[in-house]
C-alpha cells in the first residue's frame, strides 16, 4: 500500500510566482529590508496568505543575527492595578512585528535584576527595555547597556545614561487644574502624595503653572502632602472641608486619594460635583469609572510608553542607531465628578 506524502511546504520561491515577483523581492518584504512599493508588498502578502508559507524563523535569524525577543524587565509592574499597561503595549506593538517579549518582574529585589538582566542577555535578546511601575531615578544593572535598551516610566539616576520614555508630569498636572479651573473655581486645593515623591513634585509644579496662567493665587494652606491612599485623601479632605471657608475644588495625587476625598465630602454633607468637585490622576482601571461620580481624571500614557518605547526599540535595532527617548503626554478624562461653583468665587 502506498503511503500518502505530505504536501511540500510552499518555499519563497512559489511566493513570487504567484505574486509576479522575484523571490529576493519576497525576502525583503519578510525581513523587512529594503523598500518595496506598497502595491507590490500587498500582493506578496496576500500571496503568502493564499498559499500559508511561514518562513524558517531558525534560519532566518542566524542569518540576520537576531533572535527577535526583547527582554524586559520591571521593578513590580506585572502585580500593579493600573502600569500594567506597559507591559500591554510592549507586548502588543512587539507582536505585531514579529518579535517575542520576554518579562521578568523582579518584585524590587536587586540581586534578582540583576541575575534577570545577564539571564535575557545569554538567551541573546535583541534589546532591552527597564520599566519602572512608579516615575521615578533608577541606576540601572550594568546588563542593561550594553545592548540597545531603554527606560521605561523612569530616568536614569546612575552611571548609565539609559534613554528614556516618559510620562509629561508637569503637563499632567496642568490637565488636572485647567480640568476646575475651566469649569469656573477659583477656590482650589492640592491633595498631593509624598512630599519628595518625584511625580508629586512634578504635578505640584503643573498645578501651580495653571493657577498662574489663570491668574490665581494657590492657597498654601491648601497645598498638603499624602501617601496615595484612600484614608489620606479622605483625612487631608475630610479636614479641609470641615474649615468654614472651605475649596470648592480638590487636585488630587491619585485616584485613590480622590476616592477617599469623595467619600469625606459626602460624610460633611457635600455634594460631588454641586458643592465641591474632585479630580484624580492614574484613571485606575476598575475604579476612576466604576465610583459615582465618574471621577474626572488623567490618564498616565502607561500603554503608549510601552508601545512607544518597543518602537523605539525597532527603529534603533533596524537603523544601527543608539535609541532615542522620548517623553509621551497624559490626557484628561472628563466625567461627572467636576462642574461649576455654586457659589462666586473670591481668593482663599
Amino acid at each position: 500500500m502506498r503511503q500518502q506524502q505530505t504536501p511540500a511546504k510552499p518555499t519563497m520561491r512559489d511566493v513570487g510566482l504567484l505574486a509576479g515577483v522575484s523571490q529576493s523581492t519576497v525576502s525583503h518584504v519578510v525581513n523587512r529590508t529594503g523598500r518595496i512599493p506598497e502595491e507590490t508588498e500587498k500582493r506578496v502578502r496576500a500571496a503568502i496568505e493564499e498559499l500559508g508559507y511561514r518562513p524558517n524563523e531558525t534560519a532566518r535569524n542566524l542569518r540576520l543575527s537576531r533572535s527577535r525577543t526583547i527582554g524586559l524587565v520591571t521593578d513590580a509592574i506585572a502585580s500593579s492595578p493600573f502600569a500594567g499597561r506597559v507591559l500591554r503595549g510592549a507586548e502588543e506593538y512587539a507582536w505585531e512585528q514579529g518579535y517575542l517579549l520576554l518579562l521578568v518582574d523582579t518584585k524590587e529585589d536587586p540581586s534578582l535584576e540583576s541575575a534577570a538582566v545577564e539571564m535575557l542577555r545569554a538567551r541573546q535578546v535583541d534589546g532591552m527595555l527597564y520599566a519602572a511601575m512608579a516615575w521615578r531615578g533608577v541606576d540601572v544593572p550594568a546588563g542593561v547597556a550594553k545592548l540597545p535598551s531603554l527606560l521605561v516610566n523612569a530616568w536614569p539616576s546612575g552611571v548609565h545614561k539609559v534613554p528614556a520614555i516618559v510620562p509629561e508630569e508637569a503637563a499632567g498636572g496642568r490637565l488636572a487644574a485647567q480640568a476646575v479651573i475651566e469649569a469656573g473655581h477659583r477656590r482650589i486645593a492640592f491633595l498631593g502624595g509624598m512630599a519628595d515623591d518625584p511625580a508629586r513634585i512634578e504635578r505640584e509644579a503643573g498645578f501651580r503653572e495653571a493657577l498662574s496662567e489663570a491668574g490665581i493665587a494657590p492657597c498654601e494652606k491648601w497645598i498638603l502632602s499624602g501617601d496615595y491612599r484612600i484614608g489620606s485623601g479622605h483625612a487631608l479632605a475630610h479636614a479641609l472641608l470641615g474649615e468654614a471657608e472651605r475649596p470648592t475644588a480638590l487636585v488630587c495625587g491619585n485616584d485613590r486619594m480622590a476616592v477617599g476625598a469623595i467619600t469625606a465630602a459626602l460624610e460633611r454633607g457635600l455634594r460631588v460635583p454641586q458643592d465641591v468637585s474632585i479630580v484624580g490622576y492614574d484613571d485606575q482601571e476598575d475604579l476612576a469609572d466604576q465610583i459615582s461620580p465618574g471621577l474626572t481624571t488623567v490618564s498616565i500614557p502607561h500603554y503608549e510608553m510601552g508601545r512607544i518605547a518597543v518602537m523605539h526599540l525597532l527603529d534603533a535595532l533596524a537603523s544601527g542607531l543608539a535609541p532615542v527617548g522620548a517623553s509621551v503626554p497624559s490626557s484628561l478624562v472628563r466625567r461627572g465628578s467636576v462642574a461649576p461653583p455654586s457659589a462666586p468665587q473670591g481668593p482663599c
